[in-house]
């Protein structure tokens, strides 16, 4: 009887430990494939801290690193445009992440951030998404995007 209730509970523990996902050591987004998709569809949704809830739509979102000096520029060139809209910035953390962030150069925003792995994440940046009342993705751009 005992043996039989230590197999079922090792049984029971397994099936509990195999169900739950460890997350990747990496994870790889291809931003094009998100326009025309509500952003809780996307790929890059589960990994955002604390959800996408506290996004003011519509809003321009950028993916951005905070060693990126194409990022910096690019919010250098917001600070002086004063684009229209709410502004929210996601943090693509990178495991070595040091120094002083990109971040300080954007315009007044609010910031979230992806979830840390300890590979990163293979993913342009800047991406500006544009995302519409409906949370749709109307545009996606990636690499230099000073120019928007």
């Amino acid at each position: 009887m005992v043996a039989r209730v230590a197999l079922a509970l090792t049984l029971l523990l397994g099936a509990t430990a195999c169900d739950q996902q460890p997350a990747p050591d990496w994870a790889w987004f291809e931003p094009t494939e998100w326009e025309g998709q509500r952003l809780a569809e996307t790929s890059l949704a589960p990994w955002i801290v604390g959800g996408i809830d506290g996004i003011q739509l519509p809003a321009r979102v950028i993916l951005y690193r905070s060693g990126c000096e194409q990022c910096g520029k690019h919010f250098d060139a917001l600070a002086k445009n004063h684009m229209p809209g709410a502004l929210t910035l996601i943090l693509i953390p990178e495991p070595e992440d040091s120094g002083p962030s990109v971040r300080e150069r954007a315009p007044d925003h609010d910031h979230l951030e992806l979830m840390r792995l300890p590979r990163g994440y293979g993913v342009p940046t800047p991406t500006v998404l544009l995302i519409n009342e409906g949370q749709r993705i109307t545009h996606v751009r990636t690499g230099d995007t000073r120019t928007q």
